[in-house]
């Protein structure tokens, strides 16, 4: 698809969906397109505010996390020689957020970034969408919208007034919802399409991207097996259990297919791709069961600790960063520099699982 406009606004869910990771990554290349004028980006007072709530917030809890730990695994004191001691170093939640808060400053303030006041806004036609149930107030929760709704109808009057269509980049559903309804609206799911079609409706990237799609086609065998290799030795998380909680015994990996890939940087010799993996996975879990448990009211404590035992497969979709190298623009000599998951674990969800085998265990475990 070749860009339609350059005007973009990008919601807090999809920054939020890259970690906030500002300068690195996907949002460290949308930082350099937008500098290098590819796209113009909007963004709104609310969301500004939205966002530096939310990095409060996430300090807050990483620095809870932090301490946790520190007191969990206070036995590798004895350890100073090991890289693992640096997690006893005091680290405050203002420590966390002074560092991730500047980078979201160099973000926006960079010169290139458009704040828009949602003062602008008439409240009347955010309420009147509100009693009509009008997205985003379509939704059950909809008095949560406020912000949402006052952001849009910003974004629509800069629109409107500009003469210019606006890419509207969200997983958000509502914002999808309202964005359909509005002519001057594009909707995206995620920054990797946006990147994807910068580069691609680019002359200057037009003929490297179509011969590093070639080379991505050519190599996709050994991506997969790289991408396989990773997850095997990848470390994986349930998502209803506590992180400090070892409930898998067993991981398999049954397959693993490219979804989707999104070009974000390319030239002559080499190529960037965000790479999303849809992967099978099987696990073994082994979970206390504490509502079978008996409970000693006296003691205030477990008489003992039952437990049950279930095989799961889960399907997943992981994205991992992809860099392609072909010296002297040759595909005989193309090879993969470097394929990595941002993620420190892999998290195995309840969306897309089938339970193959559930069994409750005796105190024998039996």
């Amino acid at each position: 698809m070749d860009l339609q406009t350059r005007l973009v606004f990008i919601d807090t869910s999809t920054y939020e969906n890259k970690n906030y990771q500002f300068g690195q990554y996907a949002l460290g290349r949308l930082q350099e397109l937008v500098e290098e004028k590819k796209i113009h980006l909007l963004i709104t007072d609310v969301t500004r505010k939205e966002i530096d709530s939310h990095l409060k917030r996430k300090s807050e809890e990483s620095a809870a996390k932090i301490k946790k730990t520190q007191k969990d695994a206070m036995f590798l004191r004895n350890t100073p020689e090991l890289d693992c001691h640096g997690i006893f170093t005091s680290v405050k939640s203002k420590d966390i957020y002074d560092v991730i808060s500047k980078k979201f400053d160099e973000f926006v303030e960079n010169g290139y970034v458009e704040t828009i006041d949602v003062s602008t806004v008439n409240p009347q036609v955010v309420f009147d969408a509100y009693f009509n149930n009008y997205p985003p107030f379509d939704k059950e929760s909809k008095k949560h919208q406020f912000p949402d709704a006052f952001t849009l109808e910003a974004i629509k009057k800069i629109s409107l007034y500009r003469g210019y269509s606006v890419y509207i980049v969200s997983s958000d559903g509502d914002m999808k919802s309202f964005s359909e309804k509005e002519d001057n609206f594009i909707y995206l799911e995620s920054v990797d399409d946006l990147i994807d079609m910068i580069l691609r409706s680019d002359k200057a990237y037009e003929e490297p991207a179509k011969f590093s799609d070639e080379v991505f086609d050519g190599l996709l065998e050994q991506i997969i097996s790289h991408a396989q290799q990773s997850l095997e030795n990848g470390e994986f998380n349930y998502e209803e259990a506590d992180p400090f909680d070892e409930i898998i015994k067993s991981i398999e990996i049954n397959s693993v297919r490219v979804e989707k890939k999104s070009l974000q940087n390319v030239d002559a010799e080499w190529a960037e791709y965000e790479v999303e993996f849809e992967v099978v996975v099987t696990a073994h879990y082994h979970v206390a069961d504490y509502d079978r448990s008996p409970w000693d009211p006296e003691e205030k404590e477990y008489v003992f600790i039952l437990s049950n035992e279930s095989i799961v497969k889960h399907k997943e979709v992981y994205t991992a960063h992809l860099t392609l190298a072909y010296d002297d623009g040759l595909k005989s000599n193309a090879h993969i520099e470097e394929l990595y998951f941002p993620a420190t674990y892999f998290e195995l969800t309840n969306d897309d699982s089938e339970v193959l085998f559930f069994q409750e265990l005796d105190i024998y475990g039996e």
